[in-house]
């Protein structure tokens, strides 16, 4: 089975479980506070990078449906600059609905067509939890890396708590990454910045306690389960 077929697998069986309203922000109160920790996190990684949002180049590895280009968009970075890469041509064509004036790619991010160095800014956002396969998460790794120009940053949204039980979910632990992007060697990692809790805590607290949602996070660090780890590279 390709990578395409596994991920499409993926959400389907997710969504089956879940209930086509799991993730609802209208609808679902369980959801609000993830949520807000999630765009805290990536805020706050952003806005840790030296550079200049309004001239820099950024690429969005396995974009989906466009859900996360509302944050760089807020964070001040040029819709003309912003290409997407996604296999799934469904999921794809949902952003080019929301946002025609990008550039939207259907290709394979194992095997991306970009010049080596291209870009100033390499994003993901929950990407990696849902590839389970060794080879394509160090395929696509290594082409993050490769089109990412030097000095340039790679930000990775995603979570680091693995579901033992979820033979199709891989954590992208601080292990993981030191391996896939060869942390000490062709990159280095700048910081990591905590997010959203460990699912079924947080979305308990988001419900039923969202006034220590994030007091509960700050004193229980080891329950944060996303987290954005920001690389540059060398």
């Amino acid at each position: 089975m390709d990578r395409q077929a596994v991920q499409q697998s993926w959400y389907r069986n997710y969504y089956a479980k879940a209930g086509a309203g799991r993730n609802n922000l209208r609808t679902n109160p369980e959801v609000l506070f993830q949520l807000l920790a999630t765009e805290a996190s990536i805020v706050r990684a952003i806005a840790s990078l030296n550079h200049d949002p309004g001239s820099a180049s950024v690429l969005d590895v396995g974009c989906g449906g466009g859900g996360d280009i509302h944050h760089l968009l807020r964070l001040a970075y040029e819709p003309g600059k912003i290409v997407g890469i996604e296999s799934q041509a469904e999921r794809l064509n949902q952003a080019k609905k929301l946002y025609p004036q990008m550039q939207w790619i259907h290709g394979d991010a194992a095997q991306m067509t970009f010049e080596y160095n291209s870009f100033d800014l390499v994003f993901e956002s929950t990407m990696f939890a849902t590839l389970p396969d060794d080879v394509v998460r160090s395929a696509i790794a290594s082409e993050m890396v490769r089109v990412c120009r030097p000095g340039g940053f790679l930000v990775l949204v995603d979570w680091r708590t693995p579901k033992f039980w979820d033979s199709n979910y891989k954590a992208l632990t601080r292990k993981e990454l030191r391996v896939l992007f060869d942390v000490g060697g062709k990159t280095f990692l700048v910081k990591v910045f905590r997010g959203a809790l460990i699912p079924p805590i947080g979305r308990f607290l988001s419900k039923h306690l969202p006034a220590i949602y994030f007091l509960f996070g700050s004193l229980f660090p080891f329950l944060v389960g996303q987290v954005v780890y920001v690389l540059r590279k060398r």
